[in-house]
């Protein structure tokens, strides 16, 4: 079965155990998919450092609030508030619209933090697979200051970020088949999904075309287009058995990145055993790796 043939249920968030939530709250116009939910702590008083979680789903499935979030949620417990954004999915709206989505909830949450007792000055975002695409070259062009469009609200407020936490995160997804093909050479890891490069693949949904017929558009997909000396910190964590988005992506993103900044602004973690499923990633290690590298990268306690 093709990726974009399969059916999706959504399965909700637990979020019960939260004392404090702003659900629906539209931070463009354009209906429910500019919608955004913010969780605050049970403990505690703000201003809270804010995490902007981006759901993944291949671009074209998957909305807010979903099972996907609770590794986000799993942060509250270490001082940090969580919002959970839509967005339009691929086949809903053209790229890269999705992209003034995303900078429009950060500008968003930065405009109106105080109202919600949130850190307007110290805002991460924290993707998976799709999500993580889109967290990263949100940050990557706002801090090269690219991909803007003044039509969108909010703009007498920035929309960089402080950090990024990019789980398997795919980087250049015109090469997507290539890098599989190393990756299934060097290490035996073949992908699972034969698509690639084709016309009803995932990526080709988004990019309007089969990446070799549209390069200007894989160009524009690309973090690695963007990447500059004001790129904010990355973390990012990938499966050592993931068979949808290669590694050899993110690491190559990690590499530039450190090139154009510091060796200290990346951090890099290969998760051992973990396959292309958010919940391989829900362990306390990795809830206090992450929260002690936004802490640190955000100075948060300063």
């Amino acid at each position: 079965m093709k990726f974009i043939e399969q059916v999706r249920t959504h399965i909700p968030a637990e979020t019960g155990f939260i004392k404090r939530k702003f659900l629906d709250i539209p931070y463009a116009p354009g209906g429910e998919r500019r919608l955004l939910d913010i969780y605050l702590p049970n403990e505690g008083e703000g201003p809270y450092p804010v995490i902007i979680d981006i759901f993944g789903g291949g671009w074209y499935f998957g909305q807010k609030s979903s099972h996907k979030l609770e590794p986000a949620l799993a942060l509250l417990r270490r001082g940090f508030a969580v919002v959970s954004i839509n967005y339009s999915l691929s086949y809903q709206q053209k790229f890269p619209i999705q992209i003034q989505e995303v900078k429009a909830s950060i500008r968003y949450i930065r405009k109106h933090a105080a109202e919600y007792q949130l850190d307007g000055s110290r805002i991460a975002l924290l993707g998976e697979s799709a999500g993580a695409h889109y967290a990263a070259l949100s940050a990557t062009s706002s801090a090269a200051g690219e991909l803007t469009d003044p039509e969108w609200p909010n703009q007498d407020v920035s929309d960089e970020v402080q950090a990024v936490i990019a789980v398997y995160c795919p980087v250049d997804i015109g090469m997507m088949e290539q890098l599989f093909a190393v990756e299934e050479q060097a290490w035996g890891i073949k992908t699972v999904i034969e698509e690639y490069g084709e016309a009803d693949s995932m990526e080709a949904v988004l990019l309007g075309g089969p990446a070799k017929s549209v390069p200007d558009m894989v160009k524009l997909a690309n973090p690695l287009t963007y990447v500059n000396s004001k790129c904010p910190p990355f973390l990012f964590l990938h499966g050592s058995e993931d068979y949808v988005v290669p590694v050899l992506g993110s690491m190559w993103l990690a590499a530039k990145i450190m090139e154009a900044t510091s060796i200290d602004n990346v951090k890099y973690q290969v998760v051992k055993g973990a396959h292309h499923d958010i919940h391989d990633f829900e362990h306390d290690w990795i809830y206090d790796l992450e929260a002690e590298f936004l802490r640190e990268k955000m100075k948060v306690g300063d």
